[in-house]
């Protein structure tokens, strides 16, 4: 069982830069690969504390010790992973490795948003950008945002509810969907409050 609570997700997209591998991985920061991620890991010289997945694009002989497979073919093998800290009572993780691959690989990591539960916290570091998942069963998000800096906000499941305040762009109550509408919103120097009873997400520079 994993007690710790930094707890890294590397997945098996793009190699991440060395400033987002020091940015997110600290000394006490329990790794663990998704997969072909736990690879990929290894050529930028992170140790991985454990490797979960259906195990099928690994070196598994180089983990031994390591591996933990989970064969559940109804779920990704990001979601696996995710259910699996959500099971070992881990309340956040920030994930790497998730951008580039197939179209198909690109949509399941934002399907895995969608379908997940809020018992975790669950944030995706990209090379500029940072997106960050906000659960309905989060309450309302408070997050400082300077005059002028950008972000986007795309619900991922339908919102009959949404409001966001603080913002340049406000909404109080309205319903929001999968849609462009969110995009481009702006901060003007103070907090910003979000709050929405559907899966959304906001995107903003890392």
């Amino acid at each position: 069982m994993i007690y710790l609570q930094k707890v890294v997700l590397w997945c098996n997209g793009e190699i991440p830069s060395k400033d987002i591998i020091n940015h997110v991985i600290k000394k006490d920061t329990v790794v663990i690969g998704v997969d072909g991620g736990a690879d990929k890991a290894y050529l930028m010289g992170v140790e991985i504390d454990k490797v979960i997945g259906d195990l099928d694009s690994i070196e598994v002989d180089k983990w031994d010790g390591k591996l933990e497979k989970i064969s559940d073919q109804e779920i990704s093998d990001l979601g696996k992973s995710i259910n699996y800290l959500i099971r070992n009572k881990i309340d956040s993780v920030n994930i790497i490795g998730i951008d580039g691959g197939d179209p198909e690989h690109i949509l399941a990591i934002w399907g895995n948003l969608a379908e997940l539960s809020g018992k975790i916290k669950i944030r995706l570091y990209h090379e500029l950008r940072v997106t960050e998942r906000i659960h309905p069963d989060e309450g309302t998000l408070e997050i400082f945002m300077e005059e002028g800096e950008e972000f986007s906000i795309f619900a991922l499941t339908p919102c009959d509810e949404f409001h966001i305040t603080g913002s340049k762009w406000e909404m109080n109550g309205e319903s929001l969907g999968l849609s462009s509408r969110g995009l481009h919103n702006s901060g003007l120097g103070n907090k910003v409050k979000i709050t929405a009873d559907g899966i959304i997400v906001i995107i903003k520079v890392r």
